[in-house]
């Protein structure tokens, strides 16, 4: 989650593995990812519910763009500096990568590079145990969407929609107009000494600032060439579940209209790797 950006950065100057990281200066690896573009599938027409796995996954993280990339460029304590690219798509596919340069004084700086990688069922992350990635929920959420009863199954799909009309108009009639970064509203939250501008639509900060850590998008491109293979997991999902979910009283009472335990799980926050 957010709050996790700069507990990530206090660890970065210490980080063994950066060392061995060859460094990436035109970012070309995650260009070479997006060279292949898939096609973009038709979106479903108003009222149209979903009729299997993947149709409810874009019910549960769904994005107003197919194919979606922003790049951040960061800042953090001692002079270091870095650049965010995530790529997204409905369904809750999200690829993260980073290269971080941190300064040594004397002896140079150094270059620290990785990846994150999001699909329903997992969250993989560069360096971290290959074979033990955390399991993620919407996997979880859609399989037990897919063995509830007809009628529930469309309650929940009305629910969620409902909701996002709902904030839809509560913004909509907000007097004060929203920040704009590149052209993009988003709407300011603070918590302690945390400040950011969330782009409500995906999830995703357009601005964050805490301690030490600074955030902002200076590039967004909503129709984005990702390659085929941007989102496949580098490894199997050992473990099966996420441990305190259980999915399936979560979205029957989210077909009674409480939200509150499903909303949390539909947009994952930015992470960086340790």
């Amino acid at each position: 989650m957010l709050g996790g950006l700069a507990l990530a950065w206090a660890s970065l100057a210490g980080c063994d593995r950066g060392a061995q990281t060859q460094p990436d200066d035109s970012g070309a690896a995650v260009r070479e990812r997006m060279d292949d573009v898939l096609p973009h599938p038709e979106p479903a027409g108003e009222g149209a519910f979903p009729l299997d796995r993947a149709g409810i996954l874009r019910e549960l993280a769904p994005l107003p763009f197919e194919a979606l990339l922003v790049v951040y460029e960061l800042e953090g304590p001692g002079g270091v500096s870095g650049r965010l690219e995530v790529l997204a798509r409905p369904g809750g596919y999200r690829r993260e990568n980073w290269t971080v340069q941190v300064p040594l004084g004397a002896e140079g700086s150094r270059q620290l590079a990785g990846w994150t990688i999001q699909t329903p069922e997992g969250v993989w992350i560069d360096g971290a145990a290959a074979l033990d990635p955390t399991p993620a929920p919407l996997g979880a959420l859609a399989d037990a969407w897919l063995a509830l009863p007809e009628g529930a199954r469309r309650r929940v799909v009305e629910q969620l929609r409902a909701r996002t009309q709902k904030l839809a108009q509560a913004r909509a009639s907000e007097a004060e107009a929203p920040e704009q970064i590149l052209d993009t509203p988003c709407h300011v939250t603070r918590v302690a000494t945390i400040e950011l501008c969330l782009w409500e639509a995906t999830g995703l900060p357009l601005r964050y600032a805490s301690d030490g850590l600074r955030l902002r998008a200076i590039h967004i491109d909503e129709a984005a060439g990702i390659g085929p293979h941007a989102f496949d997991p580098p490894g199997p999902l050992l473990r099966a579940g996420v441990p305190g979910l259980d999915a399936a009283a979560v979205l029957e009472r989210a077909a009674q209209g409480d939200l509150g335990e499903l909303a949390p799980w539909l947009h994952a926050g930015l992470r960086l790797p340790t």
